[in-house]
């Protein structure tokens, strides 16, 4: 009796093990890849607000890309607080190093900010870049 109840036991963990593995497996795969896609999503963002921005600056409404940098290096400061990869990071935490120079060029109204607007914006292309992208 006793051997039948721990036979008992052991077929009930297995069947068990047999359906849960599979679904955590499964459930794991997609959270990164939900994770890997909320990534992109917010790189895509912050390209396209550093792209409206230049458009503004050079439209020279320096006080609309004013506010638009403020929102991108907002949401680049955000991202790189959440990044747990560390290059990722560096990358992110390099944009923001031109925070100060280019808000003290669009709240003078200098065209220099363009120069400086599209090298943040090749900067950004590349601290967000997916790893799908080749």
């Amino acid at each position: 009796m006793k051997n039948k109840i721990i036979v008992a036991a052991i077929a009930l963990v297995t069947v068990f093990l047999v359906g849960f593995v599979p679904q955590y497996v499964k459930a794991n795969r997609l959270e990164n890849e939900l994770r890997q896609s909320w990534q992109e999503n917010r790189g895509s963002q912050l390209r396209d607000l550093i792209g409206l921005a230049y458009v503004q600056a050079n439209q020279k409404n320096f006080g609309l890309g004013a506010e638009t940098t403020s929102r991108f290096f907002s949401r680049v400061r955000e991202m790189a607080n959440q990044t747990p990869d560390a290059s990722s990071r560096k990358a992110l935490e390099d944009l923001w190093a031109l925070r100060d120079r280019v808000t003290a060029e669009l709240a003078k109204g200098d065209a220099a900010a363009m120069g400086d607007l599209q090298e943040l914006f090749v900067k950004t292309r590349e601290a967000t870049r997916s790893s799908r992208e080749p």
